[in-house]
């Protein structure tokens, strides 16, 4: 650090005595910047090429939280596919503490990017992020910046999607799967839904598409893969807790919720080969 900062000495560097967790940590940066605007980037994901003069260009505009587009990558940073965050994928603005441009903004999601998961597709102004706060209930949840933010849009926040492709998000480098795929699915299924719960109640529009999306971004082939992975793994992946987090997921699918609940083991092994043989196949031909 001290080679960095002897290179660039408009960086700051602040080491902390103790880990806080993500949801700490990310609260301690913004409050220690000092800029008008905080681009809340991950450490592994790779910016593009003259996405800092676009972010510039936008902030102009003085929007509360700006998200951009960008890409799947492999680990080694190939690019596999685009990843939208509203439908139509063009600009949009809405103030979320509006009824209407706030369900209007719900209804166009089509990932949880939308509801600003995704750190590093997110630009914040630094004043108003630090009206809000981290709370007790989602410190250590890996979405206490999504708290923040949905508490703030209690009283004002202007959001806007750039529908322009600022990064490069890099994929298969998943921190959080040291504990079982189940917990993972945990983090993101619980958590989104305890937000929707929280600020928006849970028979709300906002609450609705906040499920809908997750429900979207955990479907049945993922279940299906989960539950191999419990027939195989019984001591790490926890079938108990994947058939509650079916549950969850599929509150507002009741047949789907049952037949994901049901299938016997058999018949989701016979299936996962029948894909992977499928999947091997598809490969020789296009080899050949």
């Amino acid at each position: 650090m001290e080679a960095y900062l002897r290179e660039w000495p408009n960086l700051s560097y602040y080491r902390s005595l103790t880990r806080g967790g993500i949801d700490a940590d990310l609260a301690k940066c913004v409050q220690l910047a000092s800029g008008k605007y905080c681009w809340l980037f991950s450490g592994d994901d790779v910016m593009r090429p003259k996405a800092v003069l676009r972010a510039l260009h936008w902030i102009a505009e003085a929007q509360d939280v700006y998200v951009c587009k960008h890409t799947i990558c492999s680990k080694e940073m190939l690019v596999s596919h685009e990843h939208s965050v509203l439908q139509p994928d063009v600009e949009f603005k809405a103030n979320l503490s509006n009824p209407t441009e706030r369900s209007e903004w719900f209804r166009r999601a089509v990932t949880s990017e939308a509801f600003f998961s995704f750190m590093s597709s997110l630009i914040v102004r630094r004043r108003l992020w630090l009206e809000g706060e981290l709370p007790s209930a989602f410190d250590g949840s890996c979405w206490g910046h999504v708290a923040r933010l949905f508490g703030l849009a209690q009283r004002r926040l202007l959001v806007c999607y750039v529908a322009e492709i600022w990064l490069d998000k890099r994929g298969d480098n998943d921190s959080f799967l040291d504990k079982g795929v189940v917990n993972r699915y945990k983090i993101g299924i619980e958590g989104y839904h305890r937000l929707a719960d929280k600020y928006w109640m849970h028979g709300s529009i906002e609450a609705f598409h906040i499920r809908r999306v997750i429900r979207h971004e955990f479907p049945f082939k993922i279940f299906m893969l989960a539950r191999l992975l419990c027939i195989d793994h019984p001591s790490r992946e926890s079938r108990q807790e994947l058939n509650r987090l079916i549950a969850l997921n599929y509150s507002d699918d009741y047949l789907m919720k049952n037949i994901l609940l049901f299938i016997p083991d058999w018949f989701v092994i016979g299936l996962i080969s029948a894909h992977r043989s499928m999947a091997r196949l598809r490969r020789r031909i296009v080899r050949a």
